[in-house]
């Protein structure tokens, strides 16, 4: 099965964004908003909690990044360095939030904006926690990767989507208040997610042709 899995372009390609991860997410945005009655506001809900497990799957890929080295031979610094990722991830989490608050109506939030957030959220988590195993331990990228180059990867894929997704929930929703209870405006966040995830996994892929090439 190991075997198997490493003949396949997906599982070897050096990226922290699998195209099927993004495919996935995207599709989970989909059922809620058009069979689950979601409107933007769960969308963002949504979108936190994911920032949240893209933050943590990158503490985790720092602190296991070998750089080809034995486990503990630099243990202090990918300690320093997951450190210092999960402060500027706090940092990171407060910017979203910020961003994007304007797409939630916090003086009236209902149990209706929040149906079936429970099981996306779980779907999510098993998506990143997959994307981890596979595209990070089990095709064995952690034994050459660096800390540093892991931690901000994830930050510069924050800072694009939120410069992509700021427009809307940050200059016109405060314009056109009424967006927000449209099911087309959180299918534009989404959207905007999944074309910046879909970027992500095709410069891994990029990455990957150029290595081959050089060998």
């Amino acid at each position: 099965m190991k075997a198997e899995l490493h003949d396949k372009p997906w599982f070897n390609t050096p990226t922290m964004h699998p195209f099927w991860m993004g495919v996935i997410g995207f599709l989970v945005n989909l059922f809620g908003l058009f069979f689950l009655g979601w409107k933007l506001q769960t969308v963002i809900w949504l979108l936190w909690f994911e920032v949240i497990f893209i933050l943590a799957a990158s503490l985790i890929r720092a602190f296991f990044a070998l750089q080809g080295q034995p486990f503990f031979t630099n243990l202090l610094f990918r300690i320093f360095w997951t450190g210092a990722g999960a402060a500027m991830g706090i940092a990171f989490l407060m910017l979203t939030v910020t961003f994007t608050i304007n797409g939630i109506d916090t003086d009236s939030i209902t149990s209706s904006s929040m149906v079936g957030l429970q099981a996306q959220i779980i779907v999510l988590l098993l998506n990143h926690l997959a994307g981890l195993v596979l595209n990070y331990f089990a095709n064995e990228s952690f034994k050459t990767a660096h800390p540093t180059e892991e931690l901000m990867k994830t930050f510069v894929y924050l800072l694009v989507l939120l410069a992509i997704i700021m427009p809307v929930t940050m200059h016109l929703l405060p314009k056109y208040p009424t967006w927000s209870d449209s099911k087309w405006v959180g299918l534009a966040v989404a959207g905007a997610k999944f074309l910046v995830d879909m970027g992500f996994s095709r410069a891994g892929r990029t990455k990957e042709v150029q290595v081959s090439n050089q060998n």
